[in-house]
């Protein structure tokens, strides 16, 4: 029916993994995700069903009646798009070779992990070479010299080839634990509120270091560096030490950062995407599909983002 809401072919996938485990700990192992968002995902995928599908036992899940009516059809649909994936690859060009991938050093921390456990699950044959930089100029120049196929980058504003939105990443403030700001009973912060910090700060040469001058400057102020570093997860241990704060995207803060993550308020984000030459197309749009899954709000930063 025309109202009728189709269902989620990741979410079937996490329903018959969890189905064939029996545990929604071993499932969530399995796919590479947490409990909380595999469970969430089931929930959601219960609510477009209207029943439930799992019945929770003391050691384990096992499907309910309705469970075992929707599995034979999920497995099927998935099936049905893995093959359909299969002859796009073929057709593409995808079943074997080589993708070299350019990139900044902040996304390769914190975007890129992800999207290539997805790439290699949907392209197991192609062999990845990334090159990681410090400036987009540098990332670019490695595309157009043919030493690239695609670009993994903050979104250009004129790209004269192909470009694939992958959505904003949202930036965070590190702090020690002894610092003022992490104290304060108010749940974001201001870039205001850094106007007479030394921060911890990338190197000069390295585009962040811009964008984060360009968004001081907006602010009315420059930024003092205490110290500074090229490696974003050399930038957060330093923050989480004490030494200043730092400005960093909420993808590249680890699980169990030493330190106190903050909020912005206003939020600051940037738009991310994939983008290549025109001859690259199908490549660039296969590697985007398996970017779209990162988590440019990791779960254990986007409680604090919500």
């Amino acid at each position: 029916m025309a109202d009728e809401i189709p269902l989620n072919l990741r979410q079937l996938q996490y329903f018959t993994v969890t189905a064939e485990s029996g545990s929604i700990t071993r499932a969530a192992e399995r796919l590479r995700i947490s409990q909380p968002s595999l469970s969430h995902q089931l929930r959601r995928l219960e609510a477009r069903v209207g029943a439930v599908l799992f019945e929770r036992k003391a050691r384990g899940v096992v499907l309910t009646p309705v469970g075992r009516a929707l599995l034979p059809g999920a497995m099927a649909a998935l099936k049905a798009t893995e093959d359909a994936r299969r002859s796009a690859r073929a057709a593409a060009g995808l079943e074997r070779g080589d993708l070299r991938i350019a990139t900044s050093l902040s996304l390769a921390l914190g975007v890129l992990p992800h999207a290539l456990r997805e790439w290699f699950v949907a392209h197991p044959g192609i062999e990845v070479t990334v090159h990681e930089h410090s400036h987009i100029d540098l990332v670019e120049a490695k595309l157009l010299a043919g030493e690239a196929d695609v670009i993994l980058a903050q979104h250009p504003t004129d790209w004269p080839g192909p470009v694939f939105d992958l959505g904003d990443e949202e930036m965070v403030v590190v702090v020690g634990h002894g610092d003022p700001l992490a104290t304060r009973s108010a749940s974001r912060i201001a870039i205001d509120d850094l106007r007479d910090r030394r921060w911890v700060l990338p190197a000069v040469s390295d585009g962040f270091a811009q964008y984060i001058e360009m968004t001081c400057a907006a602010a009315g102020f420059i930024p003092d560096a205490a110290v500074r570093s090229s490696g974003v997860g050399t930038l957060v241990a330093l923050a989480a030490s004490g030494l200043g704060p730092t400005l960093v995207p909420a993808n590249a803060v680890p699980e169990h950062v030493p330190g106190v993550v903050l909020a912005l308020d206003p939020p600051l984000r940037r738009r991310i995407a994939v983008y290549a030459t025109p001859v690259n197309e199908e490549l660039a749009a296969a590697f985007a599909d398996c970017a779209r899954s990162s988590r440019l709000a990791p779960d254990h930063v986007a409680p604090l983002l919500a």
